[in-house]
């Protein structure tokens, strides 16, 4: 029986595109004993959707979510909603090829790349990516060609719309806002607890006596390399961090999303294969490589070199003694941020005067969030121990946690807003592209 497709769709889902469920028959049919078991579960205008289709869609959902534990249930409704979304986009994109509107190969590839990196980062790195698509029976090929169809109707999708719905009938007034608000504020959590610290931080670096000694690790793991040793097995058998079990590599990132300058800066000034001198970051020093450049992306793929400073128990002695003295003049009136422009060793906040920022009191570390619970702003901490140094932390602000008011969330609220009414007018265009284009759903 043929059963033509009626009813709402997941405008939000699709319009958020990042989670929307377009795929193409990415994989084939499937064979099982030499009998075809793949089908035609839908037709629009000459496409047709296999369940192949759907059940790659599904996959990838999952991959994604990470929910590797789905329930027989939960599966069939995962496919039901991508049938719909499959229809709607194999829709948009029969528009496309009516209108002639194009994505040109190199887009494609760009963001299927993109898409890969972001995949592994939130899975928590290569091995756990790796583990959940062999949970859902794909490869990085049949992964990327997934992504390939799924992104070329993804950006024909925003083009169409683009062209078809004007953004500029959409207006939300103040009042609609407002609503919203109150609508929507019981709803909405807490605006978290936050501080305003300083910090004044001296690293066990500072010891002469620990720094030497890792600088002569280094600056002989740096002539090996220039020598001719591989960076990667040096990597793996010295380097004194996680990333030496991969051979020091840390993936591709953007150097100004990282937190540490003189790491990035000495980065920056790499090319492809080059290697640093050693670089001096408050968990050590670093050789590091540059394996690969993205000009259109701006990324960097690196690797790196990690000798830590280990302080022997007299360095430990010499460097808590200098942050008590600064302690002591703390005590005795010295201004909180010269003593941190002079003393701190932490290369990121030393030249502010030693200010961390707002920071939300639940990311603190627990030692942190003790020490300042009997401090009023104004107030120093004693000199506190870390792994890796001596701190002191001055109090500057406080504000407790409290609901969102109006002003502070009314730009989510405009987007929320222009979300669902933008959903509305996709749904109505949908219906208006299945008066236009033949679609049919066929019965299992």
């Amino acid at each position: 029986m043929r059963a033509l497709v009626r009813g709402n769709t997941m405008a939000l889902a699709i319009l958020s595109i990042a989670g929307c469920l377009i795929a193409g028959a990415a994989f084939g049919p499937v064979r099982a004993q030499g009998v075809l078991v793949d089908r035609v579960v839908a037709i629009v205008e000459d496409h047709a959707i296999l369940q192949s289709d759907v059940d790659n869609a599904v996959a990838q959902y999952l991959l994604q979510t990470g929910a590797s534990n789905a329930t027989d249930e939960e599966r069939a409704n995962l496919a039901e909603d991508a049938l719909k979304e499959l229809i709607n986009n194999k829709l948009v994109v029969a528009k496309a090829d009516e209108l002639g509107i194009t994505v040109s190969f190199s887009e494609v590839e760009n963001a299927v790349d993109s898409a890969i990196d972001d995949n592994r980062k939130a899975m928590g790195g290569e091995e756990a990516f790796r583990r959940q698509l062999e949970a859902e029976n794909l490869t990085i090929d049949s992964l990327k060609k997934l992504y390939r169809e799924q992104i070329q109707n993804r950006m024909l999708v925003e083009r169409v719309i683009a062209g078809q719905i004007d953004r500029s009938e959409i207006l939300i007034t103040d009042e609609e806002l407002m609503a919203t608000y109150e609508e929507k504020k019981s709803l909405l959590p807490a605006r978290p607890a936050v501080v305003h610290l300083a910090t004044i931080f001296m690293g066990l670096d500072s010891s002469v006596g620990a720094r030497e000694a890792a600088r002569n690790n280094i600056d002989d793991l740096h002539r090996r390399v220039l020598a001719g040793e591989d960076f990667g097995e040096l990597a793996k058998e010295y380097s004194e961090d996680p990333s030496a079990e991969t051979g020091g590599k840390l993936g591709k990132l953007k150097l100004s999303d990282l937190s540490n300058r003189a790491f990035a800066d000495a980065a920056s000034e790499l090319g492809v294969g080059d290697v640093s001198d050693p670089v001096l970051t408050p968990y050590g020093f670093h050789l590091i490589k540059v394996t690969g450049k993205d000009d259109l992306s701006g990324e960097v793929e690196l690797s790196h070199i990690l000798v830590r400073i280990t302080a022997e128990e007299r360095d430990i002695d010499d460097v808590f003694e200098a942050a008590n003295d600064v302690h002591a003049q703390l005590v005795a009136g010295a201004p909180f941020d010269s003593m941190a422009v002079k003393y701190s060793t932490d290369t990121n906040t030393a030249s502010q005067g030693g200010d961390l920022g707002w920071l939300k009191a639940d990311d603190l570390p627990e030692f942190f969030r003790d020490v300042l619970l009997g401090m009023v702003p104004g107030e120093f901490s004693p000199v506190l121990r870390e792994p890796s140094g001596f701190r002191i932390v001055k109090l500057l602000e406080r504000e407790d946690a409290r609901p969102y008011e109006f002003d502070e969330v009314r730009d989510e609220l405009t987007k929320l807003i222009e979300q669902e009414k933008m959903a509305s007018m996709y749904d109505v265009y949908l219906e208006t592209l299945r008066s236009e284009f033949y679609v049919e759903v066929r019965d299992n």
